[in-house]
C-alpha cells in the first residue's frame, strides 16, 4: 500500500512503538547517569540508545526500526525539551510518468521585467511578472509525509557508524532504508561534535538507489518542542523583509542557560522558527532525486551556553552575550566560515555609487581617486557604469570590456594602485540580450523564463557553462586590471530557472541550485586568484532590498553587502553637488546623524556574525553648504567601527580641505589601532547599553589580550558626564587609557576599576570618543 492511504495502517503500529519508547526513556538514567560532564566529547551507542556528549551539551537519540527521535537535549543536565524531538520531517512524491522532468526551450513569452526604483531613501525594484505556466512533462503523485509518527512504518535502520573524519571531530552517521512505499530511498543522518566546543552539528543525505524519479519537499532537520522555561528567544541576526534569521538563541528569561540555534541554509530558502523548528522554507524548497542521484542538506547546529547573568553598573551581562562575543565566534571563524587572511584587508573602502551613480568616467574617477588617496582609503571601487553594455542595454548589464567613458581603464587602475589603493570593480549577473538572446534550439546561458533588466538577461547559476563564463570574466578582470575587490550585484536567482539543459528540474529546485551555483563561483574564483576580495550584495543573493547577512554566504564570500542601501544625507543621491540643489543643510546634517545610527543598529542586529565582514552602506562623504561637519565625520568613523570601515560613498569633490584632513586623521587613527591590536575583527557588547541615539552607548574592539579600543557615543539626551564600564578586560591587570578624538590622557586604571565604571567620560549631545586601552606591559601602551 502506498501514499496517504498507507498511513492509516501505520498508525496501528504506534501502540507498540510508544511502549518501546517509554521503556527506553525509563532506562536512560541507567545507561548514562552523568550525561553532560564539562570537558567530555564523545559519542556512545548502547543498544537502541546513542548519547552524544559535547561538553555541557548532550543529546540522546533513540534509533531502531520503530523509533528515531530525541527524548532529551540537555545543557548542564537540564532537559530543554517538553516532549521528544522530531529528527526528520520530509515529504516524498513520485514522478508520473516515471521520467526526468524536462526544461523549457527559449521563448520570449513570460518572464520577469525589472525596473530600478528608490523608495524612502532606499534602493528598490519595480518588478513585473508575466504569469505563464510552463510544463515540465511530469506530474507529482503519491504525496507521502514523513515524521516521527509514521517513520517506523516507512524506514528501517540500515546502519550506525561512529568515525573521526578529522582531528578533533567525531561523527555519528545513522542510515535508514525505506520499505516498499519508497523502495530504493536511503537516508543518512549525520551528527558531528568538535572537541572544545559545546556544539552538535547535523545534516541529512538522501540517496536514490531505486528506479523511481522522486521529489522531496517540506524538509525540516530539527523540530524540538522546548519547555516553557527555555522558550525565551533572542535574535542574533535580523529577520526583516519576511526572511528568517540564520542565528537565534533559545534560553531562560535571564539568558543564563540555553542553546544557540544556527541554520546554514542560504538566503530566503532558510526556515528557523521561534518554536525550535529548523530546516527549509516549505514555500521555496524542493529537490528532485533521480535514480543514482543524491541530495545533501545544508547543516544546522546547536551551540550550548551556560553561566551567570548579572547586572553591571550600566546594563545586564548575560551568559548568552558573553558566549556569542567569545567562544561562539571562535567556533564560527575556526570551523564554519571561510577564513579571511589579514593581508587581504581592504578597509576602508570608497564606493563610487552614491552621487556619481552610473555617470562615472575616467576623468571624474581619477579626480575622485586623488581625493580618496589623500583621505587614506585602501580600496577604490568603481561601481556600475564602467563596463561596455552594448546597444540598447543599460548600466545593469556587465561585460569584461570597459565602455567609451573609460578609454584607458588599465591606466586608471595603475593610477589607483600608484596612490596606494586597490582597484575594485562592480559586476553583475546580467548579460547582453542583443548578444546572447534569441538562442532557439540551443542551451542558453541565461535563465528561462526570461529575466530582463534594461537590455540585459539574467545569467543562470544553474548551468555549468554560465558559471564558467562568469568565473572567466572576473578572473580576466583581475589579471588584466589587477582588480583586488569585486562587488557582485543584481538579482535573478529569486525568479528561478527552467531552461532546457540546465541542472534544475523544477522552478523551486532552481532556487537552491542557483544559490549553490553562486557559492561554487566564489569558491572557484578564490581557488584561481586567492588574493582577490569577493563581496556579494543582498541583491544578487535574492532581491532588493534583499536578505541580511547569514552564515551560508560567509562560508564562501569574503564580505556581504547587507540591505538596505540608504542615502541619508546624500542630498540628490544620484547627482554631484551643485549650487542648484534645493536641499537644506541643517536637514542633511540630521539625516547624516540618522544614517550613522541606522548603521550601528543594523550591525548590532547581526551581532551573531563577525561584523567586520558585513558591509553597511551609508557613510555619506558628501558636503553641501557645511552639512558634513567634523563632528559628523567623527560619528561616521565611530559608527563604522562597530564592524569595519566599509563602505564610504559620496561626492568626494564636495569635500572641503578640512573634511579631507579630518577623514585622513580618522582613518590613520583606525589603521594604527588595527595594526597594533587587530581591532576590526573584535566586538564586545555584553554588560553595556545597546545602540541608541538618545542616551549613551558603547562597545569594545578589544583583542583577546584585552587591548584595543572602546567606542563611546552620546545621543541627543542623557547627562553630559557618564560612567563608562569596560567589563571585557582582566580584573587584575592595570591599563592605560587615551582619548584619541579629544587627544587626552585618561590615566591608568585597574581592570576592576574599569569593571566598576570608575572611568567617567564627558561628551556634548551627539558627541563621541575613541578610547585606546592597553595594559601596562603592552609596548604600545607605555
Amino acid at each position: 500500500m502506498t501514499g496517504i492511504s498507507g498511513l492509516f495502517i501505520r498508525i496501528k503500529r504506534h501502540v507498540f512503538t510508544l511502549v518501546l519508547f517509554l521503556i527506553a526513556v525509563l532506562s536512560l538514567s541507567c545507561v548514562n547517569p552523568v550525561s553532560s560532564i564539562a570537558g567530555k566529547w564523545n559519542i556512545r551507542k548502547s543498544g537502541n540508545l546513542v548519547v552524544i556528549e559535547a561538553g555541557i551539551l548532550s543529546q540522546k537519540l533513540i534509533i531502531s526500526d520503530s523509533l528515531f527521535m530525541t527524548p532529551e537535549l540537555l545543557v548542564n543536565r537540564d532537559n530543554l525539551l517538553k516532549e521528544p524531538g522530531n529528527e526528520l520531517s520530509v515529504t516524498f512524491m513520485k514522478a508520473f510518468p516515471n521520467k526526468e522532468p524536462q526544461g523549457i526551450d527559449y521563448s520570449d513569452k513570460g518572464g520577469v521585467e525589472q525596473t530600478d526604483a528608490v523608495k524612502n531613501q532606499t534602493d528598490a525594484l519595480t518588478v513585473k511578472k508575466n504569469g505563464e505556466r510552463f510544463a515540465t512533462g511530469v506530474t507529482w503523485t503519491d504525496s507521502l509525509p514523513v515524521d516521527k509518527h509514521v517513520f517506523s512504518g516507512l524506514f528501517r535502520e540500515h546502519g550506525c557508524t561512529i568515525s573521526e573524519p578529522a582531528e578533533g571531530v567525531k561523527r555519528l552517521t545513522v542510515s535508514f532504508a525505506a520499505n516498499n512505499d519508497l523502495d530504493g530511498i536511503f537516508v543518512e543522518v549525520n551528527y558531528e561534535i568538535y572537541t572544545g566546543y559545546p556544539v552538535v552539528r547535523k545534516w541529512i543525505t538522501f540517496l536514490n538507489k531505486g528506479k523511481q524519479w522522486t521529489k522531496i519537499s517540506d524538509l525540516m532537520l530539527e523540530n524540538r518542542p522546548l519547555k516553557e522555561r527555555f522558550s525565551h528567544v533572542t535574535l542574533l541576526t535580523p529577520n526583516s523583509r519576511g526572511l528568517d534569521p540564520s542565528i537565534l538563541a533559545y534560553g531562560d528569561s535571564s539568558c543564563s542557560e540555553g542553546v544557540i540555534s544556527v541554520n546554514e541554509a542560504p538566503s530566503k530558502l532558510r526556515h528557523l522558527g521561534i518554536d525550535g523548528v529548523s530546516g527549509y522554507d516549505p514555500d521555496l524548497f524542493e529537490w528532485v532525486i533521480g535514480p543514482g542521484e543524491s541530495f545533501v542538506s545544508d547543516p544546522v547546529f546547536l551551540y550550548a551556553f551556560s553561566g551567570k547573568s548579572y547586572k553591571t553598573v550600566s546594563a545586564l551581562s548575560t551568559a548568552l552575550d558573553r558566549c556569542v562575543e567569545t567562544r561562539f565566534r571562535d567556533f564560527l571563524n575556526g570551523r564554519i566560515l571561510r577564513p579571511v587572511e589579514r593581508d587581504k584587508s581592504i578597509a576602508p573602502v570608497f564606493c563610487s555609487w552614491t552621487n556619481y551613480s552610473a555617470g562615472i568616467n575616467g576623468s571624474n574617477m581619477k579626480r575622485a581617486a586623488d581625493i580618496a588617496s589623500q583621505i587614506g582609503f585602501r580600496c577604490f571601487q568603481l561601481d556600475a557604469g564602467w563596463s561596455e553594455t552594448g546597444p540598447g542595454a543599460g548600466w545593469s548589464v556587465s561585460s569584461p570590456v570597459p565602455n567609451s567613458n573609460f578609454p584607458d581603464l588599465p591606466g586608471l587602475s595603475n593610477y589607483i594602485h600608484s596612490k596606494g589603493m586597490k582597484t575594485g570593480l562592480w559586476y553583475s549577473d546580467f548579460i547582453s540580450e542583443k548578444e546572447y538572446g534569441n538562442k532557439r534550439g540551443h542551451t542558453v546561458l541565461f535563465s528561462l523564463p526570461l529575466i530582463r533588466r534594461t537590455g540585459g538577461l539574467g545569467l543562470s547559476m544553474c548551468y555549468g557553462k554560465s558559471r564558467e563564463k562568469y568565473i572567466d570574466d572576473l578572473v580576466f578582470l583581475h589579471n588584466k586590471y589587477h582588480t583586488g575587490y569585486f562587488k557582485q550585484d543584481l538579482s535573478d536567482v529569486c525568479y528561478g530557472d527552467l531552461a532546457a539543459g540546465h541542472e534544475s528540474r523544477t522552478l523551486r529546485e532552481s532556487y537552491l541550485r542557483g544559490l549553490r551555483g553562486l557559492f561554487a563561483v566564489q569558491d572557484e574564483i578564490h581557488r584561481r586568484v586567492p588574493d582577490v576580495w569577493l563581496q556579494l550584495s543582498h541583491e544578487i543573493y535574492w532581491e532588493t532590498p534583499g536578505p541580511e547577512a547569514d552564515v551560508a554566504v560567509l562560508k564562501h564570500a569574503d564580505s556581504y553587502h547587507s540591505a538596505p542601501n540608504e542615502y541619508w544625507g546624500a542630498g540628490n543621491r544620484s547627482k554631484l553637488v551643485s549650487p542648484e540643489w534645493k536641499c537644506n543643510a541643517d536637514s542633511l546634517k540630521q539625516k547624516l546623524i540618522q544614517g550613522a545610527f541606522r548603521a550601528r543598529d543594523l550591525w548590532y542586529r547581526h551581532r551573531g556574525l563577525p561584523l567586520d565582514r558585513i558591509e553597511v552602506f551609508g557613510a555619506v562623504t558628501t558636503n553641501f553648504k557645511g552639512s558634513l561637519t567634523p563632528q559628523i565625520q567623527d560619528r561616521q568613523a565611530c559608527s563604522w567601527l562597530m564592524g569595519a570601515p566599509i563602505s564610504f560613498s559620496g561626492d568626494l569633490t564636495s569635500l572641503t580641505p578640512e573634511n579631507i584632513e579630518r577623514y585622513h586623521y580618522l582613518f590613520g587613527m583606525v589603521d594604527s589601532l588595527e595594526q597594533k591590536y587587530r581591532i576590526c575583527s573584535c566586538f564586545q557588547y555584553s554588560g553595556v547599553p545597546a545602540p541608541t541615539d538618545e542616551g549613551w552607548h558603547w562597545w569594545g574592539k578589544l583583542n583577546p589580550e584585552g587591548n584595543g579600543a572602546v567606542i563611546v557615543l552620546r545621543g541627543s539626551g542623557g547627562a553630559p558626564e557618564h560612567e563608562v564600564n569596560i567589563p571585557w578586560v582582566e580584573s587584575r591587570k592595570r591599563y592605560h587609557l587615551k582619548g584619541l578624538l579629544s587627544c587626552t590622557d585618561l590615566g591608568y586604571f585597574s581592570g576592576k576599576q574599569l569593571h566598576d565604571g570608575k572611568l567617567k567620560i564627558t561628551l556634548p549631545p551627539f558627541g563621541q570618543e575613541i578610547i585606546e586601552i592597553s595594559d601596562k606591559n603592552n609596548k604600545y601602551g607605555k
